[in-house]
């Protein structure tokens, strides 16, 4: 019986202290963990209205969010976001930001580091009806930093609930510092190109020059237009409706691509045709020497899927046929 007790007693304390450690190592997993904290929420980048802006660089937390795309122009302030492809599920808010950045307007990159304040964040966040990853709510947090003339960011979040999106909240106000860089920053492949020869003012130049001209579109007899589109390099898109007979559109900023479909019921074409940059900007540069708009022709073909982009001077009656860049 005597060994019975002392073999129980050590059972009893073994057990004592196993529990002990669980509820240590549960109560220090708990601390570290916050769960309460945890919050579901995405990035974005908008420009102010008329601010011209290409983002290169973008991170919370040196976590770096690429998917927004370093191609993508923005000007259009809330009308436009460049929104990150995937949510942070189970997380943190974040405590930094890096943002970089080129100015189409002033000819200058921009880049900055700053700190966000968490605690703002997380009770407005509260406030604005967003609840903890662990409550199983589909509510997700956005973060989006709004790019400003002269190197200001401006963070907001609101929140985003299946496609409904709420009153946004402003958390800060910082400001970039203007930095030297090269075109390689849009380049995911060259990023340590840091003697790139890229002109930079004729980047700004496609984005930027306006070259006022009559876009036509010439069918076959007995063909019509189908949905189609007109893409200019300040990303600008041009949609042209189905079944439409002539298209003839003024136009302003220089073209970068089009799609056109066309057809008669029973032949249908598909057609896109891709400007090279350098080509069609000494183009137009050469020809609009004068108060006419020109006249860029699209010929469609009643044969093949060929089509021909012309561009003509009505004035002078000079003309140039650009090249596919593909």
């Amino acid at each position: 019986m005597e060994k019975e007790s002392k073999h129980n007693d050590l059972t009893n304390r073994l057990l004592t202290i196993i529990l002990i450690v669980t509820l240590i190592a549960n109560g220090i997993q708990f601390y570290f963990f916050k769960g309460s904290s945890r919050f579901d929420w995405t990035t974005g980048v908008i420009s102010s209205k008329g601010n011209i802006v290409q983002v290169s660089n973008y991170n919370f937390n040196g976590r770096s969010f690429y998917d927004l795309g370093k191609n993508k122009i923005l000007d259009s302030g809330w009308d436009e976001i460049n929104v990150s492809e995937h949510n942070v599920k189970d997380t943190f808010f974040p405590d930094s930001l890096y943002i970089g950045w080129f100015s189409y307007n002033e000819r200058k990159f921009y880049n900055g580091s700053f700190v966000l304040p968490t605690e703002i964040i997380e009770t407005k966040a509260i406030q604005l009806g967003m609840y903890p990853s662990y409550n199983g709510f589909n509510s997700v947090l956005q973060i989006i930093s709004e790019v400003k003339p002269k190197g200001k960011v401006v963070v907001w979040i609101r929140k985003f609930d299946k496609n409904v999106i709420g009153e946004k909240f402003k958390i800060g106000e910082y400001q970039a510092k203007e930095t030297k860089a090269t075109w390689h920053v849009f380049d995911d492949r060259s990023e340590t190109d840091k003697t790139s020869d890229i002109d930079i003012s004729r980047k700004v130049a496609l984005v930027m020059e306006e070259h006022p001209y009559k876009l036509e579109i010439k069918l076959p007899s007995g063909f019509t237009l189908d949905d189609s589109y007109f893409k200019l390099f300040n990303q600008k898109i041009w949609h042209f409706n189905g079944r439409e007979s002539k298209t003839d559109s003024i136009l302003n900023f220089l073209p970068k691509k089009f799609s056109l479909a066309w057809g008669n019921g029973r032949k249908n074409f598909r057609m896109q045709f891709c400007f090279d940059e350098d080509e069609v900007l000494d183009a137009f540069r050469k020809e609009s020497n004068t108060l006419e708009p020109l006249v860029l022709e699209l010929i469609l073909s009643d044969r093949y899927d060929v089509v021909k982009a012309i561009l003509r001077n009505t004035k002078t009656n000079s003309k140039f046929v650009f090249k596919d860049k593909y």
